[in-house]
């Protein structure tokens, strides 16, 4: 198996972000990736703009980052262009983890070959893929390290988790749920909570395995919510819906590429990884897709229960050392705010309440999606 950790400077960056694309009069989703892709064709941007399983779903996709402000930028140009040009085909983009009233089974698939196996493959399953996430790669230079990594910041996704829920909507009813992305794509195979590794040739081994049985065809069809991707030397966090705030996709990339960077050092002075029951774990992911920052988490260091809140403020002071180091303090800090005014499934919430309008709600995903661009 191809692994180039190394091959960039250690915590380096890349960001991916599913934007969905609505119809700019009734902001239902639309499918209009055939209209947006060819924009971009002969472009710096061609190759960092992608199709997604569903027609109305598009992906952008960072450079190679050094820094959590030069990843942000270069999010916000492409969120830009995006914009500019899904207009022009009469589009708007807007970021969360679900639409408010859209229906998957009005979705058309796109026509690539592997788009067309996975639904040949899992049927229902992926036919309800009608969701939009936010991914965060951190570069490592050993395979070795970068299972340690992982293995440390497993304990911590539903922690990360309860900061991003954006997605209480689902089919055009509230699903009391903070975050119903999590819950609609667990039933892929492969999904849910990583295992703990001992080694890295424990993860090949895994890997070789499920090639040889005709499981999966690479590495690239393990959908954990946070895993190792050997080809670009990184590890990957999935768990996180899409962000509408430009500050909020700052502050979690801060956080995750500052924790990665703890663990680092920690692996460096021979620290062990730390690591917890996942059914444990599990039980905070559940927690957290419920309740997001309004959840009880289990606190592991004496198996009680505290808010949210205090659990996501000591994972931040913890990384604020390494967050000093890498220059991404400001943006650390935007997490304080965040936790203050609630999560994108906070503000969704209270606009419904509000207006009693799951359009009003969608129609301030699109403008709240480019404010900051």
């Amino acid at each position: 198996m191809e692994q180039n950790f190394g091959k960039s400077a250690p915590f380096s960056l890349g960001v991916e972000e599913e934007f969905q694309l609505l119809n700019s009069e009734s902001h239902e989703l639309v499918s209009r990736i055939d209209e947006i892709l060819p924009a971009f064709e002969g472009d710096r941007e061609e190759k960092r703009i992608k199709a997604e399983l569903l027609q109305s779903v598009v992906e952008v996709a960072t450079d190679v980052a050094a820094t959590v402000s030069e990843a942000v930028e270069d999010l916000r140009r492409l969120r830009g262009r995006l914009r500019d040009v899904a207009a022009d085909s009469g589009a708007l983009i807007a970021a969360a983890g679900t639409h408010p009233f859209s229906r998957y089974e009005h979705q058309e698939v796109t026509t690539e070959q592997r788009y067309l196996d996975l639904i040949e493959s899992m049927r229902w399953v992926a036919e309800r893929e009608l969701i939009f996430g936010l991914h965060v790669h951190v570069g490592l230079d050993s395979p070795d390290k970068a299972i340690a990594c992982a293995n440390s910041l497993r304990t911590y996704l539903p922690e990360i988790l309860a900061l991003s829920a954006n997605s209480p909507f689902w089919q055009a009813r509230a699903t009391g749920l903070a975050s119903t992305r999590v819950k609609v794509f667990e039933p892929f195979p492969r999904a849910g909570l990583p295992p703990a590794f001992a080694s890295y040739e424990e993860f090949e081994l895994l890997v070789d395995r499920g090639i040889k049985t005709n499981s999966f065809e690479d590495y690239t069809y393990i959908w954990w919510d946070l895993r190792p991707h050997p080809r670009l030397g990184t590890i990957e966090l999935r768990i996180c819906d899409a962000q509408t705030r430009m500050d909020s996709v700052a502050a979690i990339v801060a956080l995750t590429q500052s924790l990665v960077a703890t663990f680092a050092a920690d692996f460096d002075r021979g620290e062990p990884p730390g690591t917890e029951q996942i059914t444990l774990i599990a039980e905070n992911k559940w927690r957290a897709a419920r309740d997001g920052l309004g959840a009880k988490l289990i606190d592991f260091a004496n198996d009680t229960e505290r808010p949210a809140r205090e659990a996501v403020r000591e994972l931040v002071a913890r990384a604020r050392p390494a967050a000093e180091e890498l220059g991404c303090a400001a943006e650390l800090d935007l997490i304080e705010p965040l936790i203050e005014r609630g999560t994108g499934a906070d503000e969704q919430l209270a606009i419904y309440e509000e207006s009693g309008s799951l359009l009003a709600v969608a129609e301030r995903l699109a403008a709240e999606t480019v404010r900051q661009v």
